[in-house]
C-alpha cells in the first residue's frame, strides 16, 4: 500500500490595507495592555499619608498616618532651615529639649551654607561633637544610629560672611503593618516656626509650622 500524499498548505497571510483599521487595532492593543496593567494584582500600591493638626503650632505633636505603603519599613524625613547671623566671624544655633524617638535607624545630617567649618554639639548625659571643614562654602555633618533620648543640640562655627544658612534634615526608620499603613508621631518643639518638609516613603510634602506666643523652642546667638 502506498502512503497517502500529503499536502502541503502554504500559509496566507493578510495584511490590512485600510489605514483605519490599522489605527484601530493599534487603539485596541494599547487599551488592552493598559487595562492589564490596572487589574493585574501585581500592580504597585498608591502610598498616601495625612497629617494631624492640619495647621501644626510649635509645641504640637504631629500624627502622621498613611496607607498603602509596601514592605516592612518606611522612612521619615522631616527637613528646616533656619538663618543664622554671623557676629565676631562665628555663629551659633541651638535646640533644647530634641526628642530622638524609638526606630529601627535614626540618623541625622546638618548642612551649613556659607560657614568656614561645622561643629555639631548634642548633650544626653555628656557633650559630643562632630565636626566638618567646609568645601566650596558648605559643611556638612551626619550622624547614623542615633540613641533615642532628649538631646540639647548645638551647631556652631566660623563664617567669613554675614548669614549662615543651616538646613538640618532627621530621618528615622518606622514600622509598616501588615495591611499597608502605618503611623508616626513627631514633637514639633524644637523645630522653629515657618515652613519645613515632610517625606514618608516617596510622597514629599509642605507644612507650614505656626509660631505659638507660650514657647520658646528656640536660641540663636
Amino acid at each position: 500500500m502506498l502512503p497517502e500524499e500529503i499536502e502541503r498548505v502554504k500559509p496566507v497571510f493578510t495584511f490590512i490595507k485600510n489605514p483605519e483599521n490599522k489605527g484601530s487595532l493599534r487603539l485596541l492593543f494599547l487599551l488592552s495592555v493598559f487595562l492589564f496593567v490596572i487589574i493585574s494584582p501585581g500592580a504597585a500600591a498608591s502610598s498616601n499619608w495625612e497629617l494631624t493638626p492640619q495647621n501644626p503650632v510649635v509645641g504640637d505633636i504631629m500624627k502622621i498616618s498613611g496607607t498603602g505603603f509596601e514592605g516592612d519599613t518606611a522612612k521619615v524625613l522631616v527637613t528646616f532651615e533656619k538663618d543664622v547671623t554671623v557676629q565676631d566671624g562665628e555663629y551659633e544655633y541651638t535646640l533644647e529639649d530634641v526628642v530622638i524617638p524609638s526606630g529601627f535607624d535614626n540618623s541625622f545630617t546638618v548642612k551649613a551654607e556659607g560657614a568656614d567649618d561645622l561643629n555639631v554639639r548634642a548633650k544626653m548625659l555628656l557633650w559630643l561633637t562632630k565636626s566638618a571643614e567646609a568645601k566650596d562654602g558648605t559643611a556638612t555633618v551626619s550622624q547614623t544610629h542615633v540613641p533615642p533620648g532628649k538631646y540639647k543640640i548645638r551647631i556652631d562655627g566660623k563664617a567669613s560672611g554675614s548669614e549662615v544658612k543651616l538646613k538640618i534634615t532627621a530621618m528615622q526608620e518606622i514600622e509598616v503593618n501588615s495591611d499597608g499603613s502605618l503611623s508616626y508621631e513627631y514633637n514639633t518643639k524644637s523645630i522653629p516656626a515657618g515652613d519645613f518638609e515632610v517625606k514618608v516613603g516617596d510622597v514629599e510634602k509642605q507644612i507650614e509650622l505656626q509660631p505659638s506666643e507660650n514657647l520658646d523652642s528656640e536660641t540663636n546667638s
